[in-house]
């Protein structure tokens, strides 16, 4: 009975006012995530280019993350968000999973939507999985989701879903679109706006005697297929004129798109009249890729590094949360958080009890008070590749070889204009999101608006050709918070710091499911006549 009363009190604090005798009051939970997102390519991050208003009408009245974290490639991140667990500790750390690979996220892991599941959510997933399609067993309808709608792999072609990779034998290319376990030949349309329509009819018809756990993980802004990387509406793409680079003009429509859909979500939320009991968490799987393979033209500006890096640009990521009943006077939260504290802490927002084999860590009452994050260490592995990092408190250690092509500061060139860009206040007035919060009657102040430059990152890189690059013989250690962009290595000038860094990183290494077999893309899962020229489920009659 002491613990009951504990657990309502305790929600109460909160803002939710979950019932502990059922479920019918628990928060709605919506999880958007952008792919390949830069840090430099959301206007509250202090972007001139790239306007979100809608993201940053959220960031203004909920929470902005000014240290969030996650694994540097799409495949890790997904999985760390989904168990709660580091990838390296599930073996799913490294280079992403192809659609040729008999590889996917173990089922020894429970995974969220099953722990809301099992607290009487209804669960849906649109877009992205990535966790693992050569099997019927790793699909997201048999690991929790009630439906999934969307593509299977890493990314697809924006307007006809084919997923190409490049294999021995040449380009494979095949169509990667599905509504649960069924190609969806007759989709039509962008996909980012297919998406964004799949997530407003799922809340459209939402039998609100459940609470909803809704993923919605875009396509956008990832880049597409070799022959046309960009992908967007013309008269989006008309829209960014005071853009010079013809290429960030194209990436910035894919933004415009991607923010459109989180006004449409939210306003969906609040037309159902469910917005007032909802959690709505906005995030990046990781750095954006300015240059190299799967280049997109992201930013992460003046952030070190890109996807695929250990550095700033790489796990330094976009990160917000909202609920009405987090709105206060300030909306900048200054700790470390990581992708594998979401469950945990969306799970206490829930009412719920947490599993105890997990990595993360529960932030929910540090978002509600305002209280200093209970994460003080960010680790890093990727034996796959060859390199690795630690966080803790102020600094920040790199071990390892890492790509220098990808390792140095990118996107500078890609700022400039042809002539003023759109007023700020004015498309932040405009968004959906700005209706949507007037009505509700939740205050928006300037000093809100400020939050904009609190966060934003400044650093002089008039020279970046003496900035420290690790190998097996040398380490990099900076001090994050004096030097966020990773200038200044100070190793030699503190070695035992370096040495205690050194053996924290060695000691969470002995946890790690090593993977280091080399790739390996099965012919049998050829997207030819014989799996209808899809990506489909071809190992299940292969001995696992």
């Amino acid at each position: 009975m002491g613990g009951c009363f504990l657990i309502a009190i305790l929600a109460v604090l909160s803002g939710l006012f979950i019932l502990s005798d059922g479920h019918s009051n628990r928060p709605n939970i919506v999880v958007i995530v952008a792919d390949d997102m830069g840090w430099d390519d959301v206007s509250f991050h202090g972007s001139q280019q790239v306007l979100t208003p809608n993201i940053d009408m959220l960031a203004y009245t909920g929470v902005a993350m000014e240290r969030y974290y996650s694994h540097c490639v799409c495949t890790p991140s997904r999985s760390a968000l989904m168990t709660g667990k580091f990838a390296y500790v599930t073996g799913m750390q490294g280079y992403p999973l192809t659609n040729g690979e008999d590889r996917g996220l173990s089922l020894n892991h429970k995974i969220m939507p099953q722990y809301f599941k099992d607290l009487g959510y209804a669960t849906h997933l649109v877009g992205k999985w990535h966790l693992g399609s050569s099997r019927q067993h790793f699909l997201p309808t048999l690991r929790g989701f009630d439906s999934h709608f969307g593509h299977r792999g890493g990314f697809i072609d924006y307007y006809e879903y084919l997923l190409l990779e490049n294999w021995n034998v040449g380009d494979v290319a095949g169509f990667d679109l599905y509504r649960n376990m069924t190609p969806d030949w007759d989709a039509r349309g962008y996909v980012t706006d297919l998406y964004n329509e799949e997530a407003k009819s799922i809340i459209k018809w939402h039998d609100t005697a459940q609470p909803l756990f809704l993923m919605v993980t875009h396509n956008a802004p990832h880049g597409a297929n070799e022959a046309a990387r960009l992908q967007a509406p013309p008269e989006t793409v008309r829209s960014m004129r005071y853009l010079m680079s013809p290429k960030r003009r194209i990436y910035s429509a894919m933004v415009k798109k991607l923010d459109d859909s989180v006004g449409d979500i939210v306003k969906s939320l609040h037309e159902k009249g469910i917005l007032d009991n909802t959690i709505l968490v906005f995030v990046s799987d990781n750095g954006g890729i300015t240059s190299g393979r799967s280049i997109n033209y992201a930013s992460n500006y003046p952030l070190r590094g890109l996807k695929f890096t250990p550095f700033e640009g790489g796990i330094r990521v976009n990160g917000l949360v909202w609920s009405k009943n987090l709105t206060r006077a300030n909306h900048l939260w200054k700790g470390y958080m990581h992708v594998v504290d979401w469950m945990p802490t969306l799970l206490t927002a829930a009412g719920a009890e947490l599993p105890a084999d997990i990595d993360g860590i529960d932030m929910w009452e540090s978002f509600t008070t305002n209280a200093p994050s209970k994460r003080n260490v960010i680790f890093e592995i990727d034996d796959y590749s060859g390199f690795a990092a630690v966080i803790e408190g102020d600094f920040k250690l790199v071990t390892g070889n890492v790509t220098r092509s990808a390792s140095n500061h990118q996107g500078k060139d890609l700022r400039g204009f042809t002539k003023d860009p759109p007023l700020y206040k004015k498309a932040l007035k405009d968004s959906k999101v700005y209706s949507v919060i007037q009505e509700m009657n939740i205050p928006l102040t300037s000093n809100d608006i400020n939050l904009r430059g609190n966060i934003k990152v400044e650093c002089d890189i008039t020279n970046d050709n003496n900035i420290c690059y690790p190998n097996n013989d040398k380490v990099c250690l900076f001090n994050i918070k004096k030097d966020p962009c990773e200038m200044q290595d100070i190793s030699s000038e503190n070695p035992e710091l370096a040495e205690k860094l050194r053996k924290l990183l060695k000691d969470e290494m002995k946890r790690m499911i090593p993977r280091t077999v080399p790739l390996f893309r099965d012919p049998r899962a050829m997207p030819n006549a014989n799996n209808n020229y899809t990506w489909n489920i071809w190992a299940d009659n292969i001995a696992s």
